[in-house]
């Protein structure tokens, strides 16, 4: 195996000190044009040559830790196992790749504990800033990325007790969308099946549903960690109520309606009709196809990033990132 060549493999056979060598490799040019270390010309050429012809590459780890740059980002979402948040993750990866960064990824199982293990964790690694999906109760590890002096910004929900960039969706009028489609559809008594969960995304999604359903429209909520289980008892109620149209609050409430459905004998799409949140490959075997209010997750990926680039330079530059609220709203569409 070939030897790693080191500054002091070099030093030692130019004939110069290892500092010396330091100086040539690392003689960055100031903001006056000026390098900042002064060496001899022909020292320094020498030193080069020697480097050349022993084929040294030095270590881009370690070149950033002299920067005081790590060029890593964390990203925790709820979970990586959901496609919603799968595809945001790889578009996520695909793009700070690109741009010379690594990425470190989590799952926080809407579990504030977990969330923080992760928080700690990134944080021991120096991240120079995150991309979150806040779960509840989660305010003392955001406190400590502030804390920090590391720039974060959440998607897909917003915490209303940190006024932080957030990169969301029109949630209110997407369910609104799903409940003019369900009544386009021939639906005449209309339900929804959300989380039990407080966080702004089913809390807007919910009112939406209310203003265009009617406040007296039924909403059955399943818990993050019984989903299943849940639906089984909203199944037996929204049947008893004669529910003909269900909007539900993501794809896997859309996966949970559905078995639950099936296994009373009832027909998708002729006895109930669903519009889902969010894409499922379950969507496609029905007849009508099942239609979903589709986020733009390339977007919410993109528009992330480009905005903690924006804070991590400010904060390189000594400017304050305390007071950045920069928030975008993108629309999903029907499909």
């Amino acid at each position: 195996m070939a030897k790693n060549i080191t500054i002091k493999d070099i030093a030692r056979e130019a004939g110069v000190s290892i500092a010396l060598v330091s100086f040539v490799m690392n003689n960055r040019v100031e903001a006056d044009g000026k390098q900042k270390y002064r060496v001899g010309e022909a020292t320094k050429e020498r030193i080069l040559e020697v480097a050349r012809r022993m084929n040294y590459k030095p270590s881009s780890a370690a070149r950033m830790l002299r920067q005081g740059r790590t060029r890593v980002i964390g990203v925790i979402v709820s979970d990586l196992g959901n496609i919603f948040f799968g595809i945001i993750a790889k578009e996520i990866e695909k793009i700070i790749t690109r741009n010379g960064y690594t990425v470190l990824f989590g799952s926080s199982d809407e579990d504030p504990e977990r969330f923080d293990r992760l928080v700690r964790s990134f944080l021991e690694k120096d991240v120079e800033g995150f991309i979150v999906v806040p779960c509840l109760e989660c305010g003392p590890s955001l406190e400590k990325i502030q804390a920090a002096g590391r720039p974060f910004v959440t998607i897909d929900r917003r915490n209303p007790l940190y006024d932080v960039p957030a990169v969301l969706i029109d949630n209110e009028g997407a369910a609104k969308t799903a409940v003019d489609a369900l009544r386009k559809q021939g639906a005449t008594r209309i339900g929804m099946l959300s989380y039990a969960m407080r966080i702004s995304t089913m809390i807007e999604r919910e009112r939406g549903f209310r203003e265009a359903a009617g406040v007296q429209a039924p909403i059955y909520l399943m818990g993050f960690h019984s989903m299943q289980e849940d639906t089984e008892r909203a199944a037996e109620k929204l049947l008893a109520a004669g529910i003909d149209g269900m909007v539900c609050a993501s794809n896997e409430a859309s996966v949970c309606l559905i078995k639950a459905l099936h296994r009373r004998g009832i027909e998708i799409q002729k006895d109930v009709r669903i519009v889902g949140f969010d894409y499922s490959n379950v969507y496609d075997i029905f007849t009508p196809r099942i239609s979903h209010m589709l986020q733009p997750l390339p977007r919410i990926a993109q528009e992330s990033i480009q905005i903690l680039f924006r804070l991590i330079e400010k904060k390189e530059q000594g400017n304050d990132i305390s007071l950045e609220n920069e928030k975008i709203i993108l629309n999903a569409t029907l499909i």
